[in-house]
């Protein structure tokens, strides 16, 4: 049994950090423009704040589908095992994100939605995985948010492919 030190009654919780998953979509906003002719600062703004958006979308659009199909679960843990798994699925990323600049910078290689749409539908499948380690039960954990980020990345491509 642990011990605790302080009030009765306090849980330490570990505060659950999507920084990386938020930085890692702010890279792909940046690098998008530069698979362009001609780089122009509106282009790389609007680039990272629709990066940003489709970021905070799959996460919390994540968060809440864990929570609502896992009402067992979400009692259990008091709502904290979807953060906990979406932050661990999102840290997948990482290795998309470092491809996607290597290829930017020193293959000259446009390639870089293909990487970020690769990265979200990892991303999420290992969410889903999370949350099944985590006692979820049904295939639907891994299917439903690997749809969603489907719909996610075919949504930003689209609306990248419309940048001026």
């Amino acid at each position: 049994m642990e011990t605790q030190l302080g009030y009765a009654g306090t849980s330490i919780r570990k505060k659950t950090a999507f920084w990386p998953s938020y930085l890692c979509f702010t890279v792909f906003g940046v690098l998008i423009p530069f698979s362009k002719s001609d780089v122009q600062a509106v282009n790389v703004l609007l680039s990272v704040l629709l990066a940003l958006a489709v970021g905070l979308l799959a996460v919390k659009l994540q968060i809440t589908l864990f929570n609502s199909g896992n009402p067992a679960l979400r009692l259990e843990t008091a709502g904290q095992f979807a953060p906990e798994a979406v932050s661990a699925g999102m840290v997948f990323m990482i290795p998309f994100t470092v491809l996607a600049v290597l290829a930017r910078l020193l293959l000259n290689w446009d390639a870089v939605m293909p990487f970020a749409s690769a990265a979200i539908m990892t991303a999420a499948a290992t969410a889903g995985a999370e949350v099944m380690k985590k006692g979820a039960q049904g295939i639907k954990n891994v299917l439903i948010p690997s749809g969603l980020a489907f719909v996610l990345s075919t949504g930003w491509m689209m609306l990248v492919a419309m940048l001026p």
